[in-house]
């Protein structure tokens, strides 16, 4: 700009030493003058316009890279998780809610995730269906999250994803197994280290088959009366042991006794059951088991296999074993497994604390740190879903196998683990 006014300046100057010497062409030189005065004005003018629209142009430029997300601030990213803290599942929330608080303390004493706090809304939802959803409706219409994380149950999740796809709301690593949670089309945005229940029934199904030579085998299964219970008995019919099924029980969500099942199983004969229920009502299945005399094999699902159940089963737990996703929580020998203990000791957990469910969440932690560290300062939906996507060979230490992304699998855990409770501790046999 300033290089203009010189030279404008200098024209002036030339014309009006061209017009005091030629005197008889002062209406022609007045003019000119005129002329490339308003020529100069112009070009000054235009590159005034140029300079502000390079301003405004920048200021849109920057908007573009990094739109507005809800949830998402300079200094802050909001979650919201829907929990099961009272009723049979409670002990279960609880621990999950602990493990997910802990992250966000660990996360945040480091000064957050390029330079964003994590902040965690936690509503409890009773492992109610109904409830789950309403949940969701106001972490997103009244709390603006960012995204739902952890929450407990297939059926509640199943009940509440439709909203959280509609509203382009991430529903990250619940412990929910039904199959339908992990259709990628059908579901975008849904990211689990979970393995389904069908899944785990058919590792079972395939061991259980062949893990005990010699021996006339005969199985129990006791599942959820829901989807989820649905889709645990196929997992086991599907695999190499579905011949062996000869007792299908079912239990409700909120029943405080199995005895009616313990007693149909007993009728049944069988040598071995899986009980597909929480920690609280396993532990009250090995005590009815105990009180009429049922001889068998207890295999608990990924729910039951907490210290909580050694603690209220007390000697009946010895021997019982477990189906799960991942690594036993005591198993401190596994790094990953060491630190999650060190950190849940730390941070004042109770020892009934260290389980499975805590152990999901926290691992569920590691990943979300991961992937927001990915996607960078700009931090919207679509650039987390890329980072998720991006993530391969994820060394959790030990608690699961490489975890592995990709756009056509957002479940990174396909491995499942057999434990058997040894010296009262859950130990791996598989």
């Amino acid at each position: 700009m300033k290089r203009t006014i010189w030279k404008l300046l200098a024209v002036l100057t030339a014309f009006t030493l061209i017009a005091a010497a030629c005197g008889d062409d002062d209406d022609s030189a007045d003019s000119s003058s005129a002329d490339t005065s308003d020529s100069a004005d112009a070009d000054a003018d235009a590159d005034a316009d140029a300079d502000a629209d390079a301003d405004a142009g920048g200021d849109d430029t920057v908007a573009e890279e990094c739109p507005a997300t809800r949830g998402v601030t300079d200094t802050s990213v909001l979650f919201g998780s829907s929990m099961p803290l009272t009723g049979n599942l409670a002990a279960l929330g609880a621990d999950a809610t602990f493990a997910i608080e802990m992250t966000a303390d660990r996360i945040n004493a480091g000064g957050g995730i390029n330079g964003r706090m994590v902040e965690i809304i936690v509503q409890d939802d009773e492992y109610n269906a109904e409830k789950t959803t309403a949940n969701s409706q106001y972490f997103i219409d009244r709390e603006g999250v960012f995204a739902i994380w952890a929450s407990i149950g297939s059926a509640p999740l199943v009940s509440a994803i439709p909203l959280h796809d509609e509203s382009n709301t991430p529903t990250l690593f619940p412990w929910a197994q039904d199959l339908s949670l992990f259709d990628v089309e059908a579901h975008p945005l849904f990211f689990s280290v979970n393995p389904p229940a069908y899944a785990q029934t058919k590792g079972f199904s395939d061991y259980v088959a062949s893990g005990f030579p010699g021996e006339d085998i005969t199985v129990g299964l006791l599942t959820i009366n829901s989807v989820d219970g649905e889709q645990t008995v196929n997992g086991f019919k599907d695999g190499l042991g579905g011949d062996l099924l000869v007792s299908e029980q079912t239990y409700d969500p909120d029943a405080t006794t199995t005895l009616p099942q313990v007693i149909a199983f007993n009728d049944a004969g069988v040598t071995d059951i899986y009980i597909g229920t929480g920690d609280a009502l396993f532990a009250q299945f090995l005590q009815e088991a105990d009180q009429i005399g049922l001889e068998a094999r207890f295999w608990g699902s990924t729910g039951t296999i907490t210290a909580n159940t050694i603690e209220l089963a007390g000697d009946l737990a010895e021997g019982a074993y477990g189906v799960n996703v991942i690594s036993s929580a005591t198993a401190v020998e596994n790094p990953g497994i060491a630190r999650y203990n060190d950190e849940m000791a730390a941070a004042g957990a109770d020892p009934a604390q260290i389980g499975t469910a805590s152990l999901l969440a926290y691992t569920g932690g590691l990943v979300l740190e991961e992937a927001l560290n990915r996607a960078g300062e700009c931090l919207t939906v679509e650039s987390f879903v890329t980072a998720m996507e991006s993530i391969t060979d994820f060394d959790t230490g030990g608690i699961m196998a490489p975890l592995n992304f990709s756009a056509d699998n957002h479940l990174g855990n396909n491995g499942v683990v057999l434990l058997q409770v040894v010296d009262g501790v859950y130990v791996g046999i598989d």
